[in-house]
């Protein structure tokens, strides 16, 4: 089983949370939910490479405001070291890159608990009092 670092937004807008839905011809977790993430694969720090995903996955700037702890999630395509951002989204605009996302929700606390594909990463939150 291979390693694979990846970073995650977790964007909070009004006690909503931005998840998306990953498209059908995407090589990991095809039409599965997510926060916004990409990998962590080039020379760049992972606050670069996840604001660099939000404008390509999202056509969005956005602003850091806290790095959390990482976490570990293993499932049957790797072991994924997860990196994760409280973001804030600048502006009221998001283009979504269908290359991407097939669909982006804004979505309740309580509501991620009803995406199974977002289990172990709201375990996780919850844990960290994020959510």
């Amino acid at each position: 089983m291979k390693t694979r670092i990846i970073v995650s937004a977790i964007l909070k807008n009004k006690n909503k949370y931005l998840i998306a839905k990953r498209a059908s011809s995407k090589k990991y977790a095809p039409e599965k939910w997510e926060f916004i993430s990409g990998f962590v694969d080039e020379n760049k720090s992972a606050e670069n490479i996840i604001l660099k995903e939000l404008m390509e996955e999202i056509k969005a700037k956005g602003e850091i405001i806290k790095k959390l702890t990482p976490y570990i999630i293993n499932d049957e395509e790797a072991r994924w070291i997860i990196v994760p951002f409280i973001i804030k989204i600048l502006g009221n605009r998001l283009k979504i890159n269908k290359n991407e996302h097939s669909e982006v929700k804004w979505v309740s606390a309580r509501e991620l608990t009803r995406f199974g594909d977002l289990r172990k990463d709201v375990r996780e939150l919850k844990i960290m009092g994020v959510l």
